[in-house]
């Protein structure tokens, strides 16, 4: 191994107040490790099994941060970014592992590009800068922490390429009479006036929706099923089912309060093909 300019193995170091300190072995392994690489121009062996457990121990912590709100905070906190999370942001980042997954290795890899200039220009220096309480800080948490500074930059970029995603399928101002058509109003000349107010009025709750929620109910009205609406919008099929199960719940409430009513006529079909559902489930 190389010998660093902080002193070979269990030495002590050198700080900028004159004082010197020694490392604990693994720190000074880091070091040591880091000053090796940085001599041979981040080419070597060394530099891709650096990088390699980098990469894992990120990508746990990283993982395992989004989940808590509390400790992904405490990450980012020194960043130049601000980090705000909705109400929705939080739900998805504690349940979608597929979305932690993707955020984590995009923040990953951009931590990574910067990191062997960071390294070069002795931005890993334990023995002046210890962490919490006084603890030097290891390799692989000065990375995390580097993650930590770019992680609310990749976030706001993911949450505009998903979004930009759900509003592709959103871009054309949905009719009411697509939501008639839908619900069996096939002619319309010959629909019934208060069918199609109620069509308009649901159409317009349905485009006050968050844009997920939006697509999602689009993609429904247009009869894609639950199942073919998460693999268009990229989102998890309990995220389309909740979006369809709220909407639902909503406008149950508001025909409860008689807030919304419902045409005695669309009744009337509802129950006609209840029935006849139930006749061809008991004939097979």
């Amino acid at each position: 191994m190389r010998k660093s300019q902080t002193g070979a193995p269990g030495t002590q170091n050198p700080s900028r107040t004159g004082r010197t300190r020694k490392l604990p072995t693994h720190i000074q392994e880091d070091v040591d490790r880091v000053a090796d690489v940085v001599a041979a121009g981040f080419r070597s062996l060394t530099w891709h099994q650096i990088a390699e457990e980098l990469y894992q121990y990120a990508f746990r912590t990283l993982n395992a941060a989004m989940r808590r709100t509390d400790q992904l905070m405490e990450l980012v906190a020194k960043s130049n970014t601000p980090l705000e999370l909705s109400d929705e942001d939080r739900s998805t980042l504690h349940r979608n592992s597929e979305d932690r997954a993707v955020i984590a290795l995009m923040t990953i890899n951009v931590a990574m590009e910067e990191f062997p200039k960071v390294l070069a220009k002795g931005g890993y220096n334990p023995a002046d800068n210890p962490g919490k309480d006084g603890k030097f800080k290891a390799l692989k948490s000065f990375f995390v922490t580097r993650c930590g500074l770019v992680f609310p930059r990749i976030f706001d970029n993911w949450k505009k390429e998903r979004t930009d995603r759900f509003l592709r399928h959103t871009k054309v101002h949905m009719e009411g009479w697509r939501l008639a058509h839908a619900l069996g109003q096939y002619n319309l000349e010959q629909a019934p006036p208060d069918v199609i107010a109620l069509c308009d009025t649901v159409t317009a709750m349905i485009d006050d929706l968050k844009p997920r929620n939006r697509a999602v109910w689009h993609l429904k009205i247009e009869g894609y099923t639950p199942g073919e609406i998460a693999d268009v919008l990229g989102i998890k099929l309990t995220d389309v089912n909740n979006a369809l199960y709220t909407f639902r719940s909503k406008v149950k409430m508001l025909r409860q309060r008689g807030q919304l009513a419902v045409p005695t006529s669309l009744e009337v079909e509802w129950a006609r093909r209840r029935e006849l559902d139930a006749r061809m489930a008991g004939a097979r």
